[in-house]
C-alpha cells in the first residue's frame, strides 16, 4: 500500500517547535537554542488507527525544512543548522 503523502499544512509551528498533527511527532525547542531540544515520536513509523501510513524519511525531511525555515525567518538562531534536529 502506497503512503500517505507529507504535506505542509499538516504541520503546526511556533517559535517552541514543530508539530506533525496526524502522527503526533514533535519537535520542541530549549528555550534560545532553536536546534537542541527534544523529540516525541507520537505515532511516527506506524499505521494510524485510521489506516493512513507516512514515510518516516518524508516525514523528517519536511519536517527539518519547515522547522529551518521558521527558525530563518522569525531569526531565531543564526547558524540555521537543521541537520541537528536529529
Amino acid at each position: 500500500m502506497p503512503f500517505t503523502p507529507v504535506t505542509n499544512d499538516q504541520f503546526e509551528i511556533t517559535d517552541q517547535g514543530i508539530k506533525h498533527r496526524p502522527t503526533g511527532c514533535e519537535w520542541t525547542c530549549h528555550p534560545g537554542s532553536p536546534f537542541s531540544g527534544s523529540r516525541r515520536e507520537g505515532y511516527r513509523g506506524s499505521k494510524l488507527p485510521d489506516g493512513r501510513d507516512f514515510d518516516i524519511d518524508e516525514l523528517d525531511e519536511t519536517m527539518k525544512h519547515l522547522w529551518a525555515e521558521h527558525v530563518k525567518k522569525r531569526g531565531l538562531d543564526k547558524s540555521h543548522d537543521a541537520d541537528a534536529l536529529r
